[in-house]
């Protein structure tokens, strides 16, 4: 275990928390408006499959019902549906996902 994950495990036990490790494979690439299946890695067997979502550029992805979300927010909504198996994702991913708030700062 690295150092920081140890040093990060051994502060959740002094306060109380519970701390948990989460795969997180294939969250970037898979769909969560779609739904996409997200396997777990395997070094010695690689993925074949295929996923919905298109990268339109760096940050931006564009689902197979043609709505876009931010990158950060699929894969982060992809790691809460691999560790909550019996979540429901679909009022969070119409109503958060398809149209986040946009600030600007000048």
């Amino acid at each position: 275990m690295s150092y920081l994950r140890s040093t990060l495990k051994q502060l959740c036990e002094r306060y109380g928390i519970t701390y948990l490790e989460q795969e997180e494979s294939y969250t970037s690439q898979a769909s969560c408006l779609d739904l996409d299946d997200i396997p777990v890695y395997q070094p010695d067997v690689p993925y074949t499959g295929t996923f919905s979502v298109t990268r339109i550029q760096r940050g931006l992805y564009r689902f197979a019902n043609g709505r876009t979300a931010n990158a950060d927010i699929n894969g982060a909504a992809n790691i809460l549906r691999k560790s909550k198996q019996n979540f429901d994702f679909e009022g969070l991913c119409k109503g958060l996902l398809d149209s986040p708030l946009r600030i600007r700062l000048s």
